[in-house]
């Protein structure tokens, strides 16, 4: 699926997470922009991704990292079945199995209880992160510029709010984990499929891409540009319908 599109469904999984989980509304809000974000962070094994090219030279530099990963994981653990393909194993292998959606949560989860900051910091970049789709959409220069910049003062801010009001350190590695989980089931729904059997054996190979019988093209599909649409949609009435009760003062 296109960014835009994991980011949208990362946008609903979030509300759905902070209105059955959350305490206070801010954390909708909070779990609904982490979503969003974190719907992108399974394509950080391909440096060229929205989420590859997020930060310039150092999220670049994370990707090449984790695509080189990834390729020494599948050498490792490849059957003979799976190596007779055409596949590297670098992007969709390792970063889009389940045991790696439990890895993106729990990380996200122990920075948060470490230090404060480091839960803001993956708060405000998973925030932008998310977002920062919506600012690409924008052709003319200063127009892209200003947006973004509303994009990043928006995920400070938000940031700000999470810290005052004390986002817990295990809503957030939640979050993370359930919006790294909606990318991997977006993409089994493509032609191109995840290996959702690693690292067991499934029909000889272990790295078997499970693809949905009535996957489609990336981009290239009404049934992405529906689910897209649906998912921005739904999220906010989910989100005023959902939401918590403010606590009592």
């Amino acid at each position: 699926m296109l960014g835009v599109s994991h980011a949208a469904t990362g946008l609903l999984a979030g509300v759905a997470v902070g209105a059955l989980l959350g305490a206070h509304p801010v954390d909708v809000v909070s779990c609904a922009a982490v979503g969003a974000g974190a719907a992108l962070l399974p394509d950080l094994d391909e440096p060229g991704s929205t989420v590859g090219r997020s930060l310039g030279f150092a999220s670049r530099g994370v990707s090449r990292v984790l695509r080189a990963a990834s390729r020494r994981v599948y050498r490792a653990t490849a059957t003979s079945y799976d190596l007779r393909g055409r596949g590297d194993g670098g992007h969709r292998h390792l970063t889009h199995t389940l045991p790696a959606v439990v890895v993106f949560g729990a990380v996200a989860g122990v920075l948060a209880v470490l230090h404060v900051l480091a839960g803001w910091a993956v708060v405000v970049l998973l925030s932008a992160l998310g977002f920062s789709p919506i600012a690409k959409a924008f052709r003319g220069k200063h127009e892209r510029r200003f947006a973004f910049s509303l994009v990043w003062f928006g995920a400070t801010s938000l940031g700000v709010a999470v810290v005052v009001l004390e986002f817990a350190p295990w809503l957030l590695g939640v979050t993370v984990g359930v919006g790294a989980l909606v990318h991997v089931l977006g993409d089994w729904l493509t032609r191109s499929g995840v290996p959702l059997a690693w690292p067991f054996t499934y029909r000889g190979k272990r790295w078997w891409m499970f693809r949905s019988p009535v996957a489609f093209h990336t981009g290239k599909s009404r049934v992405e540009d529906g689910i897209r649409v649906g998912s921005l949609v739904l999220a906010p009435i989910m989100m005023v319908l959902g939401a918590p009760p403010l606590p009592p003062v």
